[in-house]
């Protein structure tokens, strides 16, 4: 009995460590350069240990590989959503795949979806046609995909190099925002997908959503221009802002961070964070706490430098004012 026990419990582990992109069909491939990098040139279709020809998430796919910060695949002309994570909103484009197409005509629609190591993932409530030419193994980073196997929504924002044994699935369309921004979602969410104000945009070529939010952090006589998160608290800061500057003092803590009362609360939005240099975020709902080096802590993200160029010395060793502002 006792062994019978530990032999369930070790199942019960394993099944809880399994990402959503692992509960799919795994293929092994050799579509990895020798370095183990993925080929950034548009790769032809791979074979399965049978024989198979297996169709790959980067074939005949406009790709960027400039910027790894933004989605790896461009997207022209589509459908644009929003998909509302909590009061954070992640804007994508959806492509002209009758999978993506079922969609669109279900939309507003709500899809229960949680965090995964490599993606956000829930099983949607109907099945969605798909085309058999249209599917493939593995992804590109900032793919939004239906799974086959399961019926998952899936968007997938990390791992794309080793992602080519996962699978099969259909790509339905794009990300539109930096990868950073679904990355620091963490937990479950009923997430609404509705139609993006301006629609469909079928006659140019979408650009890669340009809308951030930008404020100005000075410190002494230098000055740096910080982009702003997407979230409650940063639009409550913003409002602030709109008043008046917002000046804090701040005190040096352990070596890498200067830290200071905001003198009110705002609404937090906390997950396990690894800051780096030029990091502002969100501490105990009423703190704002600027990095020149790096913690791993529980944060709502503020916003970051831009431009790191002297701002470790403007912050200096001991105390300092900062004032925040709104970027013209």
């Amino acid at each position: 009995m006792k062994r019978l026990f530990t032999i369930l419990i070790t199942l019960v582990m394993i099944l809880g460590i399994t990402d959503c992109g692992n509960k799919n069909q795994q293929v092994q491939t050799d579509s990895l350069s020798s370095d183990g990098n993925q080929q950034t040139e548009i790769s032809g279709s791979d074979t399965d240990q049978g024989g198979q020809e297996v169709r790959l998430a980067s074939d005949d796919a406009q790709m960027q590989k400039d910027n790894p910060e933004m989605p790896t695949r461009v997207l022209e002309n589509g459908t644009k959503i929003n998909m509302h994570f909590g009061d954070t909103v992640i804007s994508g484009i959806l492509n002209d795949s009758d999978t993506a197409k079922a969609l669109i005509e279900k939309l507003p629609y709500t899809v229960h979806m949680s965090s995964y190591t490599h993606d956000y993932c829930g099983v949607m409530p109907e099945e969605l046609p798909y085309n058999e030419d249209e599917l493939h193994y593995g992804w590109l980073n900032g793919d939004i995909d239906y799974a086959i196997d399961t019926p998952y929504y899936t968007i997938l924002h990390s791992d794309e190099e080793s992602s080519e044994q996962y699978g099969p699935r259909v790509n339905i369309g794009v990300l539109t925002c930096k990868l950073d921004k679904i990355r620091s979602i963490s937990g479950d969410y009923d997430v609404l997908i509705e139609l993006a104000e301006d629609g469909i945009d079928s006659a140019s070529t979408v650009e890669v959503e340009d809308t951030d939010m930008k404020m100005i952090v000075k410190v002494g006589d230098r000055s740096f221009t910080a982009t702003l998160e997407d979230n409650a608290a940063t639009h409550e800061l913003i409002e602030m802002m709109k008043e008046a500057p917002v000046s804090i003092a701040m005190k040096d803590y352990s070596g890498f961070e200067k830290v200071g009362s905001l003198g009110r609360s705002l609404t937090t939005d906390d997950h396990q964070t690894k800051t780096s240099a030029g990091d502002i975020v969100l501490y105990s709902g009423n703190q704002i706490v600027m990095f020149y080096g790096s913690n791993s802590w529980s944060y709502t993200r503020i916003g970051k430098i831009d431009d790191l160029s002297g701002w470790k010395d403007a912050l200096g060793k001991g105390g300092i004012t900062a004032e925040f502002f709104l970027a013209e």
